[in-house]
């Protein structure tokens, strides 16, 4: 379960701050082009200010917050451009990992049932932020069947930028309903070993393209843009 902001942290570390912090810009707790302050993050988290500022470091370092000094930090807004890397960078390599499970007829539905349970009752919740954290522990679920962990936690990583947009994608009527039809027809592909609806369903599933829904999404909030 995501922590938020106002939640005390049970271990207080550096690690720990950086963790909560990118968390809250990921699932815009912290939102795109918003003054930080240090003094009530600190606060709120329950740190002094010094592992605030070197959680802000290491978050300015991949391009999540712009510090700049006499002027405050704020958190980075939302560069489109670089979400659709990191999605396109995901696309390329789940797809591969995918299509050649689904070439075994890999039966998986075991692993990712209870993945499933819980992206459900967030949909029936109309809960984004725990749709999202359910749908990452399928796919790495996936990942971990074909032994690509490590990949997957270098995605993870990376993706924060997209998270972002894809929180706000999740927001509107009846993405969750879609996505969740999405994960269902994923499972049926693999362990029937129908490669070509696979494909057709990452390439919408991962569509790395300008979409309608994004452009209404940037209509919808564009002062969260670049």
């Amino acid at each position: 379960m995501i922590k938020s902001l106002s939640e005390k942290q049970n271990n207080t570390n550096k690690v720990n701050v950086y963790h909560v912090l990118k968390n809250a810009i990921k699932f815009l707790e912290l939102k795109p082009g918003e003054r930080i302050n240090e003094a009530e993050l600190s606060t709120k988290i329950g740190v002094s200010r010094t592992p605030i500022r070197e959680a802000l470091i290491r978050l300015s370092d991949e391009l999540l917050v712009e510090i700049y000094p006499q002027r405050g930090t704020y958190v980075s807004k939302i560069d489109l451009s670089l979400a659709k890397e990191m999605a396109y960078m995901r696309h390329v390599l789940e797809s591969e990992i995918l299509l050649n499970m689904c070439k075994e007829k890999a039966k998986i539905r075991d692993l990712v049932d209870e993945k499933l349970y819980k992206m459900n009752l967030a949909l029936k919740r109309n809960h984004p932020i725990e749709y999202i954290t359910s749908d990452d522990d399928f796919h790495r679920a996936l990942f971990s069947y074909g032994n690509h962990e490590m990949i997957w936690n270098i995605i993870s990583n990376t993706r924060a930028h997209y998270i972002r947009v894809l929180v706000l994608d999740m927001m509107l009527p009846n993405n969750l309903e879609k996505s969740y039809e999405d994960h269902l027809k994923i499972v049926e592909c693999i362990e029937s070993g129908d490669e070509e609806s696979l494909i057709q369903i990452m390439n919408v599933h991962h569509d790395h393209n300008e979409t309608e829904v994004e452009r209404q999404i940037k209509e919808m909030y564009p002062e969260y843009f670049v």
